[in-house]
């Protein structure tokens, strides 16, 4: 229990809130708070000195820190680190509390280890996991980092992810694999980075290094299982092999990887990647996404020729067509579906992309008839001008352009061929076109597989919210520690989606971000009552402030499940 603590220096009394701990064995008064005078005590609390008997509080952020701490208890996520990590204890954190400290932090607030002992202050977890906030700087971080290698935390990853499993008596049937990349700001002349390498960047930051990550998720709620940090300019087809390598080798460590079906989508796909499911060491198979460039004969078939697929997962049905085409000599079943949000999705992309086309077109124009314009006119130059950013997006079919002139062009007519754009939008907007070696699956256990592909490209987004879980910015110049960041923000992920897992089982389905968000809303407020006959002069008491509906509800569960759950 926290007390408060006074030291008299020169005369003067000074206050602290402190909780007791053992060190080397001994008991220890650990600060959590310093309050200095009563008069700052009273001017901090906005207490009037004539009414100073009554209780005066300070109320901390405590919901969201002590649900992921204690879901990290319950399942035992520090004895895991504690396996793997070499042992190292700075200002009274182990370097496993450490990490697990990162990502409680990196889960509920993206800032930089610097700022950690700032946020740290105004929430309990100081009070919960024993230190001292002030003296959890950058350096600390830094130096618990050091030492902690790729393999070891492949290790503690397939520990935590095996335990997982069994707790909760998922089976990894089938799991959703997917890549993104993440830019840094790491400096073009820094040479310590084999990770960091300028790439196609799909946050449209080409201009910076990146480095990439491959995640392997549950389709139960998309726990994510097992990560693949690798260089940032190696592009998500060439790495696929590799991977799959990788993740045969680790997964086999805590399931039989024979029953397991891969399900990614068609950036990962090649013949020579698709030859790799037929080897007798692999014994893994697939559903993914395909080109339908590569079957354009699909795109013909008439809507009345599809069927509608009922997918129980959402409870909704599905427009598909299902059949079985050669595809790199090989037969293999195809399903073609059609989504009506994907349609309206592409749809709008293509009236961007015309509006877009017209305003340079318009802009040639006035160029044109211009005579202070410096820009060449004649007729080839011209031609290769709109060549040029009339790319994509069937622009070249839909604009109609005449050029006015023989030698000299004098100016350019265009308009929007509209039966062109309807004859485009029904032939290829919509339409998604899946392939796999489940032959003997019925045609809605394939749709239902792949929507797992969805869930995974969630936690992407989780990854690079502004606000929770994310993996930027990123603060850190050596690839391990990168490595380690990475892995503190798939933990912090992890841990909420183990609380999301808890509630949803009590019939509470919240997203991640949700949950952080009802949570750190829960606040802990310390009530320092003056006691003159105590000789501390004040005695100090802990409470939850009012909560919500919400917050109550979830905060009830949690209580039962997690919180007085004893460790599995």
């Amino acid at each position: 229990m926290a007390s408060m603590q006074k030291i008299n220096v020169k005369g003067t009394n000074y206050y602290s809130i402190v909780e007791s701990r053992r060190i080397n064995g001994k008991p220890r008064p650990v600060t959590i708070q310093y309050l200095g005078t009563i008069e700052n005590i009273l001017k901090a609390f906005n207490i009037p000195k004539s009414i100073c008997e009554s209780a005066t509080f300070k109320s901390y952020s405590h919901g969201a820190v002590f649900s992921l701490w204690s879901i990290a208890k319950k399942h035992n996520i520090l004895e895991f680190l504690d396996d793997v990590f070499p042992e190292q204890i700075r200002n009274a954190l182990s370097r496993s509390e450490t990490i697990l400290c990162a990502s409680i932090y990196r889960a509920i607030y993206c800032g930089s280890k610097n700022e950690f002992s700032q946020w740290a202050e105004e929430t309990t977890l100081p009070s919960i996991m024993k230190f001292q906030a002030n003296k959890i700087t950058s350096s600390h971080f830094w130096d618990q980092m050091d030492g902690i290698s790729e393999e070891m935390l492949q290790s503690i990853e397939d520990l935590i992810s095996s335990h997982v499993l069994k707790y909760y008596k998922i089976k990894p049937e089938k799991l959703a694999l997917d890549y993104t990349n993440y830019f840094t700001y790491i400096s073009s002349s820094n040479i310590k980075s084999n990770l960091a390498n300028r790439g196609h960047n799909k946050q449209k930051r080409s201009d910076l290094k990146q480095f990439s990550l491959g995640i392997v998720t549950t389709k139960e709620l998309a726990i994510p299982l097992c990560s693949h940090v690798y260089e940032g300019n190696i592009n998500d087809v060439t790495e696929f092999p590799e991977y799959l390598r990788i993740l045969k080798k680790r997964i086999s460590n805590y399931t039989d990887a024979s029953e397991i079906t891969l399900v990614f989508d068609n950036g990962s796909v090649s013949k020579k990647n698709l030859d790799i499911f037929k080897s007798n060491d692999m014994k893994l198979n697939y559903i993914c996404g395909f080109s339908l460039g590569s079957c354009k004969e699909l795109l013909d078939i008439p809507f009345e020729d599809y069927e509608r697929i009922m997918i129980y997962d959402d409870d909704r049905d599905v427009l598909c067509y299902r059949t079985i085409k050669n595809i790199w000599g090989e037969d293999r079943t195809c399903l073609l579906t059609f989504s009506q949000d994907l349609y309206d999705g592409q749809y709008e992309e293509l009236m961007k992309s015309i509006l877009k086309n017209k305003e340079k077109l318009i802009e040639l124009n006035e160029q044109l008839k211009n005579p202070k314009s410096k820009i060449s006119k004649i007729p080839s130059d011209i031609n290769k001008r709109i060549e040029n950013f009339l790319t994509g997006n069937h622009a070249k079919e839909i604009f109609e352009i005449t050029i006015n002139g023989e030698s000299i062009v004098t100016d350019i007519e265009f308009e929007v061929d509209t039966s062109a754009v309807d004859t485009i939008s029904k032939k290829h907007f919509g339409k998604k076109l899946l392939i796999t070696d489940h032959d003997d699956w019925q045609t809605n256990e394939i749709l239902e597989a792949y929507r797992d592909q969805i869930d995974i490209e969630n936690i992407f987004k989780d990854t690079k919210d502004k606000h929770h879980f994310s993996i930027q910015p990123l603060y850190h110049w050596t690839d391990d520690k990168i490595r380690v960041h990475t892995f503190s923000c798939l933990l912090g992920l992890l841990l909420t989606s183990l609380l999301k897992k808890e509630l949803f089982d009590e019939g509470i389905k919240l997203q991640n971000k949700k949950i952080i968000d009802l949570l750190t809303g829960i606040r802990e407020i310390y009530i320092v009552k003056a006691d003159k006959k105590a000789k501390k002069d004040f005695s100090v008491e802990k409470t939850l402030e009012k909560m919500s509906e919400n917050q109550e509800g979830i905060w009830s569960i949690l209580e039962r499940k997690v919180f007085k759950a004893k460790k599995s």
